[in-house]
């Protein structure tokens, strides 16, 4: 049989307030003078969110190992990018 995966509507509703939060967590910050910190938070912040996405709504989490490798190298990548454009 084929494992399918039924979210209710109050998880739909929980993740969807979540990423509003996050985003206006994210907006907010812009507006402080932090230096380079808020590009880190805000960093943060964009990889919290794009992991609550990836894992609710694409299902990540019960796709293969393929899958994960897949999703752990792009996250590698983005920190390799993220390092050698702020840091060095």
């Amino acid at each position: 049989m084929d494992k399918q995966n039924i979210i209710s509507a109050k998880s739909y509703t929980l993740v969807f307030i979540g990423l509003v939060l996050l985003t206006l967590i994210s907006t907010g910050l812009s507006s402080l003078n932090l230096g380079y910190i808020s590009t880190i938070i805000a960093f943060g912040l964009a990889i919290v969110s794009a992991l609550v996405v990836l894992s609710k709504f694409m299902n990540v989490k019960l796709d293969g190992s393929f899958a994960r490798l897949l999703l752990a190298g792009i996250l590698a990548l983005a920190l390799l990018i993220f390092f050698v454009g702020f840091v060095g």
